[in-house]
This record gives structure tokens, sequence and C-alpha cells, in this order.
């Protein structure tokens, strides 16, 4: 076999694996996607936000993740096109802590600063805006501290 023909073997056996795993990246994250969309409808705005809670699944459990997982999906993609639930995912996934109470977002900080930081400092830029607004002086100091010694490259948008 000429090196033509080897190279070219080599290079459609790429393509091939790399459609696959784009196809199979599709598939789980359009099930993120779908399953964020409806914990939403259901008033589950960290659960769409973030997925299941990984340490509450059986071994039997499929895993479901939420906006936070198909954005991590596609967000690095450099080849191919990321689809058009991706753009809808980021903009869903901005809308969630708004909606959380101020004790949401403080269970929501409590519980993500040990286990998956992001979206953490954004929490608590909600959280210091409410306080802000509604004079809670000690809340939105706790918050700046928070903010500063736990996250001092954050600046929010």
């Amino acid at each position: 076999m000429s090196l033509g023909k080897k190279l070219s073997l080599i290079g459609l056996f790429l393509l091939l694996a790399y459609c696959a795993a784009w196809v199979t990246a599709y598939r789980q994250s359009s099930a993120y996607f779908e399953f964020a969309q409806e914990q939403m409808q259901q008033g589950e705005w960290v659960t769409a936000l973030k997925g299941m809670n990984k340490l509450e699944l059986r071994l039997e459990d499929p895993y479901l993740g939420g906006y936070q997982q198909v954005i991590e999906t596609w967000e690095s993609s450099l080849l191919g096109p990321r689809p058009g639930f991706y753009q809808q995912a980021i903009t869903a996934a901005s809308e969630v802590l708004p909606k959380l109470s101020d004790a949401e977002l403080l269970k929501f900080i409590d519980i993500y600063v040990q286990l998956d930081l992001r979206y953490v400092p954004d929490a608590a830029v909600e959280l210091q805006k409410r306080a802000r607004q509604n004079g809670d002086e000690q809340l939105a100091i706790e918050m700046t501290e928070f903010l500063t010694e736990a996250f001092p490259e954050f600046t929010h948008h």
C-alpha cells in the first residue's frame, strides 16, 4: 500500500472518530439541555443550572446534567459546529440565580463552594446586590469580603 493511501486511511479514520465523538457529545448534551428545560419549568432552578446531585445518585441511576454541563461540553470546542441549544443554555443559565431567594443563594454558595465553584461568585454578586438594595450592609460587606478572599481574580459583568 502506498504512503498516500495509508495517509488517506489514517485521515479517514480520524475524521470518523471525530464525527462519532461529536455525535456522542451532541446526544448527551441535548439530553442534559432537555432535562434542564424540564427542571426550569418545574421551578427546580439549581438542578436546571447544575444538573442532578451526583452525591445522591445510586450506581444504577443515569446522571443528567444541567445548563452548566451543556456549556462545558461545547465552550472549548474548536472544530465543528456548536448546536443551537448551546447558546440557549448560556442565556438560560444567566437567568437562574436571580430566581433564587436569598436563603437559596446562601445555600447554593455553601454547597457549591465545596464541590464546584462555577457560578458561586455570580451567586455572591447577586446576593451582594440584593443586600445593598435592601439596606443590609452587613450581608453586603460579607459578600464583598467573601468575593475578595475566595475569588480575588473574579470580576463580575
